[in-house]
């Protein structure tokens, strides 16, 4: 599938003529149609950030560094040239980068030190559905900033679940731009309560178990099981590689404290049933 196929370019001229009236926009569009990926990528390639930097907010460290990956591989340069990304302790990037995923309190601290955002012509917050302090303060500084001294700065904010109207009147005036995306139909199965919940068997046992019970009814597919920390997900790991059922499926962690080299491992393509 070819980049522009998905959902997000349905948009695609809409979204430049908006920043070209108002210089701030919302976007609203479901998780898979493309929008972390490919906005920056349209204002880019559509010469909105002219000289610039597109600086891209994300609130993990993990989803910066493979949005940052994804894009790079996509326009064919190496990660930490054009496109390149910053978290904590770690800098892939360099005076070329054009876009730039950063963590919350790297962009935080950047306004702070670099109150102009000199070299910045773009600022996206993505997922702001999320809604963290460091987000809030540094839309509210780049919104200053807009009104203030840096009327060329673009200010988006982009998410799959956000209710626009709040923000739309913080910002206004702005436009409110939406893409459907494609919907997948969704089976929800729920496990009967337990008699006593001070007996039931730990999380990640009972993870385990749902796969096994899954894979051995003969269900297609990788699997994906969310677990609310790194702890847990090292407890569900072993407890499926324990399991007879799961036989010759590959087990990987996928968390924020692995090495990039793990995470890669863990979204890379594989000839083998993953989970």
């Amino acid at each position: 599938m070819k980049n522009t196929d998905l959902p997000i370019y349905e948009i695609e001229g809409a979204l430049r003529a908006a920043l070209r009236s108002f210089r701030r926009l919302i976007v609203q569009a479901p998780a898979g149609s493309g929008k972390s990926t490919q906005v920056p990528q349209m204002l880019l390639d559509g010469a909105m950030a002219g000289a610039g930097r597109i600086v891209v907010l994300q609130p993990r460290r993990l989803a910066a560094r493979l949005l940052a990956k994804r894009v790079a591989e996509e326009r064919g340069a190496p990660l930490g040239g054009e496109v390149g990304y910053q978290v904590r302790f770690e800098d892939f990037s360099c005076a070329q980068t054009r876009i730039q995923f950063v963590t919350e309190g790297i962009l935080l601290r950047r306004m702070l030190s670099n109150p102009g955002l000199d070299g910045v012509a773009a600022v996206l917050f993505d997922e702001f559905h999320e809604r963290h302090a460091y987000g809030d303060v540094s839309l509210a500084m780049a919104l200053r900033l807009q009104e203030t001294r840096r009327q060329d700065l673009l200010i988006g904010v982009m998410s799959a679940t956000l209710d626009p109207g709040p923000v739309a009147r913080y910002l206004d005036p702005c436009a409110v731009l939406s893409s459907a995306g494609r919907m997948h139909a969704v089976e929800m199965r729920y496990l009967d309560a337990p008699g006593d919940p001070r007996r039931a068997p730990p999380v990640w046992e009972q993870a385990a178990d749902a796969c096994e019970r899954l894979l051995c009814a003969g269900e297609e597919g990788d699997g994906l099981v969310f677990m609310p920390g790194a702890y847990e997900i090292d407890r569900t790991v072993q407890a499926l590689r324990a399991r007879p059922g799961i036989g010759s499926r590959a087990i990987f962690p996928l968390h924020g404290g692995l090495s990039p080299k793990s995470q890669d491992a863990a979204v890379a393509r594989s000839n083998r049933r993953k989970i």
